[in-house]
């Protein structure tokens, strides 16, 4: 005779503050298929549930949790391609908008994936300046992988990560790291992963 055993769900009690409950909804809305996704869309719920008991107002919140899905998404779909550039030595086509707002579209060769303090760069060469250039992932509205190959550059052309929000310094030239600068700006693993 076998015994089947209910799991209740253990109510605990919990205090958070609005700000509190916040950052966990956008930190579960952004990782729509990470670890537990289920679990977590389930939690969601209850915080969105206890952070607004009126039905409308709630689903207002839940669409709002959408977009932050959405461009958590897009922006997954963006590193894996520039993962597959970098591991397949292909180039890109990019959808790019610069932080003035402007769109152009990008043919790059790939070189690595660099993370700073704050921002997340895509270091690559651009066919169209013709020049080694730092594009924020974070401003790449797409990415398409094309059939050709990719060269390699030499690590010594790739500078240092822009200090404006342009793709690099407002002298348009590639940067070299001073020597006065003893610490590293970024670290990167083998096949141009970031830390």
């Amino acid at each position: 005779m076998t015994r089947t055993v209910s799991r209740s769900p253990v109510t605990l009690p919990l205090s958070l503050t609005p700000e509190q409950a916040a950052a966990i909804a956008v930190a579960l809305a952004a990782q729509p298929d990470g670890p537990y996704a289920a679990e977590g869309r389930g939690a969601l719920d209850k915080v969105i549930a206890a952070l607004e008991p009126d039905p409308r107002r709630r689903e207002a919140l839940m669409a709002s949790t959408l977009l932050v899905r959405v461009e958590a998404g897009r922006a997954a779909a963006v590193r894996t391609v520039a993962e597959q550039g970098l591991t397949q030595h292909r180039v890109l086509v990019l959808h790019y908008r610069d932080g003035k707002g402007a769109a152009s579209r990008r043919e790059v060769e790939p070189q690595l994936l660099a993370r700073t303090a704050d921002r997340e760069y895509l270091v690559a060469w651009c066919r169209e300046r013709q020049a080694m250039r730092w594009f924020r992932l974070d401003r790449i509205e797409s990415a398409q992988l094309t059939a050709e190959t990719a060269p390699r550059r030499d690590p010594a052309t790739f500078g240092a990560p822009p200090a404006g929000d342009h793709p690099t310094h407002p002298a348009g030239r590639a940067l070299r790291p001073r020597a006065e600068e003893s610490r590293p700006r970024l670290t990167l693993l083998p096949g141009g992963r970031q830390v």
